[in-house]
């Protein structure tokens, strides 16, 4: 058997959307990264239809965010519609500016995502790329992994691997050879998904917003999507449950309210089993899951996805801690300990709003419009989307109390005099990053050096009167940080290279213990050599 001539950083097995973003994160970082799939391009159809700006930062980081710009749109306001047709639940974004700089929510076309994502990662010199490659057999030894892989012409060969990481789908056979165990969390429903291009002049016949019609004879929901894209989601009946697919005259009596068979085309109908379940262990050794190979949920808060790219951003700067030995490989454990539970809350969330929809009875939809109105005060009222998902409670935080577990804002800014606002993000190198709300003196910068230094972390104060070099100064064009600060009562902040908040810091006195105890957590050793703080991009 072949053995291919040099061992790998990280195995990829999957180059779906995770499977490319945790590539192009790792390959970004300059980690030698293989990535195997066993088809041989892109799948056509829509699946995937939204992302949400924690996706969107993302995407910013690896360089790709510009050109989805054709390819998507915000994300429509959602109204629950009740038995009565009448409003019980109304969500939203809520105004500019935006916590990070992008819309909380859009709807995309994936195929398009999926051809940017493959191209910035057929740029990256230490990434390969391997389609119509089949891992056939994964084992591991204490110092490395071993894929044996079937490659286009059937012949087969060896990859040595320090990590691997399964991205390989719901049925991933990377999970079923490690003998890793999904659990139940007891949700499961039929539905059809049915994707319409609708003519250009049919459009403004449909509802201009996102809408849950939570009707017991038929449940179903609408969304908007980019163009003339149209997707709708049916609640299927006894009777129709276990059809692997419904035929066309079928579907179009199911749009019959909206559409007729010369008002749009049918783009994909595919019949599911909505259900929910997540990983019992998120690692196994030298072997890591993610994306639906480690979780899966209902659609109903049009997080699938995103959840994923969760994973493939919490776990790119941990595998490049490890494997540069800047911290003990017991770090990987820290991403199940976080991803798990925080998979396993929205969820909850997401069963939560499957339920409000999914009501057959008539009697308990009509008490359950009653009780949403009432909850409400009588009135519907307008409810941000984003608030409904949580943050991280376990593993590597200072403490499970906000802001820590939760974004950090990114800013739109200079930290050059005269020079054009940017998204702060692209103004600093990523890494960790200690935010100061005003000017550190000489004293607290000779205190913070050694261990700023253990984290590579990069200063950053949004008091522009500061003037050391060794600081990046943020002139904020729409006051994101300041406002956050305040809110939060806070002096710094300090966030990990996945833009989450470690911890905050209450008072200038406070904040070097903060920083200490971030190395001590990581398991990095302080450098009393240090003489320099990292500079901005």
């Amino acid at each position: 058997m072949l053995q291919y001539p040099e061992p790998v950083d990280v195995a990829v097995i999957g180059f779906g959307p995770v499977g490319a973003t945790l590539a192009a994160l790792l390959g970004r970082r300059g980690l030698r990264v293989a990535v195997f799939d066993k088809s041989d391009q892109i799948y056509p159809l829509p699946r995937a239809f939204a992302l949400d700006h924690e996706a969107l930062r993302v995407f910013q980081e690896i360089g790709i965010a510009g050109t989805l710009a054709p390819h998507m749109t915000p994300y429509r306001p959602t109204i629950y519609q009740g038995s009565d047709r009448e409003p019980i639940q109304h969500f939203d974004m809520g105004p500019s500016p935006y916590p990070l700089a992008w819309a909380p929510s859009y709807t995309f076309n994936q195929p398009a995502l999926e051809a940017s994502l493959r191209e910035a990662v057929g740029k990256l010199p230490s990434v390969s790329i391997h389609l119509g490659h089949e891992v056939l057999q994964l084992s591991q030894s204490p110092d490395h992994a071993l894929l044996a892989v079937r490659r286009p012409d059937g012949t087969e060969a060896q990859v040595r691997a320090c990590y691997v990481v399964g991205c390989d789908g719901g049925t991933s056979p990377t999970r079923k050879q490690m003998g890793l165990k999904l659990k139940s969390l007891d949700f499961d429903e039929p539905w059809i998904v049915v994707d319409m291009h609708v003519d250009e002049d049919k459009l403004d016949r449909l509802p201009a917003t996102n809408v849950q019609y939570c009707h017991p004879s038929r449940p179903c929901t609408y969304v908007v999507g980019p163009g003339t894209h149209r997707r709708w989601e049916f609640l299927l009946l006894p009777d129709e449950a276990e059809q692997r697919e419904l035929p066309p005259e079928s579907i179009w009596q199911l749009l019959a309210p909206w559409l007729t068979p010369a008002d749009a085309r049918i783009w994909r109908a595919a019949t599911y089993r909505f259900h929910a379940v997540v990983l019992e262990q998120w690692r196994k050794g030298r072997v890591l899951l993610a994306g639906d190979s480690a979780h899966q949920m209902p659609p109903f808060l049009a997080q699938g996805m995103c959840q994923g790219l969760r994973d493939a951003v919490n776990l790119a700067w941990k595998l490049q801690w490890a494997l540069e030995e800047r911290a003990p490989e017991s770090l990987l454990d820290s991403y199940g300990n976080e991803r798990g539970p925080q998979v396993e809350e929205v969820t909850a969330t997401v069963k939560r709003l499957g339920q409000i929809i999914c009501e057959r009875d008539p009697v308990r939809a009509a008490e359950r419009d009653r009780r949403l109105r009432d909850e409400q005060g009588g009135q519907v009222r307008m409810q941000l989307r984003q608030s409904l998902l949580p943050g991280v409670h376990h593993g590597l935080i200072d403490r499970d109390e906000p802001p820590a577990g939760t974004p950090f804002p990114q800013a739109i800014g200079s930290i050059e005099a005269g020079a054009a606002p940017q998204m702060m993000d692209d103004l600093l190198p990523h890494g960790f990053l200690l935010v100061l709300r005003h000017a550190p003196d000489a004293a607290l910068l000779r205190v913070l050096r050694e261990p700023a230094a253990a984290l590579d972390a990069q200063l950053l104060c949004i008091d522009t009167a500061a003037e050391s070099s060794s600081v990046a100064a943020l002139a904020e064009a729409d006051g994101i940080l300041a406002a956050w600060f305040e809110r939060h009562q806070c002096e710094a902040a300090l966030v990990r290279p996945d833009h989450l908040v470690y911890g905050v810091a209450r008072s200038p006195e406070d904040i070097d213990a903060l920083v200490q105890r971030a190395c001590k957590a990581l398991g990095t050793t302080l450098d009393r050599s240090a003489t320099t703080l990292q500079e901005p991009a």
